[in-house]
C-alpha cells in the first residue's frame, strides 16, 4: 500500500489537474465553476457549476491521460452524470466520450457536459502552459521490464538475473524496477516464497501511457509500402517468418474479425534488409506500414500465433487516434488483457 506521504503526493497532483482544468472551464464559459475535494469509493471528487438557473454537481474521476478503457470504467459507476477529468484527452477519445453521451473535461477547460437540459460544449483550446509532468519511474530499459511481467505476471517470482534475461535488459534495471514495484506497493506476498503483482489496471495504464513516447521511438526501423496490387486489407495474404508479428489493426482484426486495416504495424527480429527480401516492401515515409524492433521474448514454441499480446497491440492502436481503432481497442482491452 501507499504510504502517507506517497498518498499525500498523489492527492496533490490529483488537485492540481482539477484545480487546472475548472479554471480552464471557467474561463473559457464565464460559469462560476468550483472543485470539491471530496473523494468517495471509485470517485474523487466533484465538479461543481452554476448556470445561473441551476446547480449540477458532476462525480469526477481524475486521469492524468485518459485512455480507451476509461470510457467502460466510466460506466461501470452507478453513479450518474459521472465526468472523466484528465489532463490529456486524445481527440479521438474525446469523438467516442461525445457518441455515448459521456462528460468529460481536460486540463485546458474543453468539455462535453451533458445533464438534463444543460449542454456545455467547448471544443478547441489548449494549455496555457505545459502539462504539469509527474516524475516517471520507468524508462526505456524499465518499461520492458514491466511489459514482461504484465504478459506474464508469474515473471514477479523469477530471480531478477531471469527476469533480466526475460526481459533483455541488465541485471540492476531489473532490480530497480522490481524495487520499484515493492516501494510503490505493487508488490504482495502470496506466502513464504511467492508474491504476486496487483492493481494490474494501474500498471496497465502507467505503462500504455508512457510506451510511445518513452520507448516506441527507439525501436521504429522505418515506414513502408506494399508490393503493387497488395493493400493492407490483404494483410492476411503476407506470411510472416518466425520472429515477425503483427500488432494495431491487423492484430485487432484477427482478435475480432471486425476491422479492415487502413494501416499495419509490424515487430521483427530480422534486419531491414532482410525484410525487404523477405516481404518486397518498398521503403516510404509516408507508407501504411510500419515496422519495429522486437523488444521482448515471445515464448518458445508459439506456433502459428503472428500476432503480439494484445496489450502492446492495444497500446498500438490507441497511438492511431482515429475513433475506429479506439472503439475496437477498448473491446480488446476488456476482452483480451483484462478478461483473460
Amino acid at each position: 500500500m501507499f504510504n502517507k506521504n506517497e498518498l499525500f503526493n498523489i492527492l496533490n497532483k490529483l488537485g492540481r489537474f482539477a484545480d487546472q482544468a475548472v479554471e480552464g472551464l471557467r474561463d473559457a464559459t464565464g460559469l462560476k465553476v468550483l472543485w470539491e475535494n471530496k473523494a468517495t469509493p471509485g470517485l474523487d471528487g466533484f465538479v461543481v457549476i452554476d448556470t445561473g438557473n441551476n446547480t449540477i454537481r458532476l462525480p469526477t474521476q481524475i486521469r492524468q491521460r485518459a485512455i480507451a478503457h476509461h470510457v467502460d470504467e466510466l460506466r461501470q459507476l452507478s453513479k450518474p452524470n459521472t465526468l472523466l477529468l484528465a489532463e490529456h484527452i486524445p481527440d479521438s477519445l474525446k469523438q467516442t466520450l461525445r457518441q455515448t453521451q459521456q462528460n468529460y473535461l481536460d486540463g485546458a477547460g474543453n468539455c462535453y457536459i451533458h445533464v438534463g437540459s444543460v449542454l456545455i460544449i467547448v471544443q478547441g483550446r489548449k494549455l496555457a502552459q505545459a502539462p504539469v509532468v509527474a516524475k516517471q519511474p520507468f524508462g526505456k530499459s524499465g518499461l520492458r521490464v514491466l511489459f514482461t511481467l504484465l504478459i506474464h505476471p508469474d515473471g514477479i517470482n523469477l530471480s531478477v538475473r531471469e527476469l533480466a534475461e526475460q526481459a533483455g535488459v541488465s541485471v540492476g534495471t531489473a532490480q530497480h524496477t522490481i524495487d520499484y514495484l515493492k516501494k510503490s506497493g505493487y508488490v504482495v506476498s502470496v506466502d513464504a516464497k511467492r508474491k504476486k503483482l496487483t492493481k494490474l489496471d494501474k500498471l496497465r495504464d502507467q505503462w500504455v501511457g508512457r510506451y510511445a513516447e518513452a520507448l516506441k521511438p527507439s525501436l521504429i526501423v522505418g515506414r513502408f509500402r506494399l508490393p503493387k496490387n497488395l493493400f493492407p486489407a490483404d494483410w492476411r495474404q503476407v506470411a510472416l517468418q518466425p520472429g515477425t508479428y503483427w500488432s494495431g489493426e491487423p492484430a485487432a482484426d484477427a482478435l475480432t474479425n471486425d476491422l479492415r486495416p487502413a494501416t499495419l504495424t509490424l515487430y521483427t527480429d530480422q534486419s531491414k534488409a532482410g525484410l525487404l527480401n523477405t516481404y518486397k516492401l518498398l521503403p516510404d515515409s509516408d507508407g501504411p506500414v510500419e515496422v519495429n524492433r522486437l523488444f521482448w521474448k515471445p515464448p518458445v514454441g508459439q506456433g502459428d500465433c503472428f500476432t503480439v499480446p494484445p496489450l502492446l497491440a492495444y497500446a498500438d492502436l490507441l497511438a492511431i487516434d482515429d475513433p475506429r481503432t479506439t472503439d475496437i481497442a477498448r473491446r480488446i482491452y476488456q476482452d483480451h488483457v483484462v478478461n483473460v
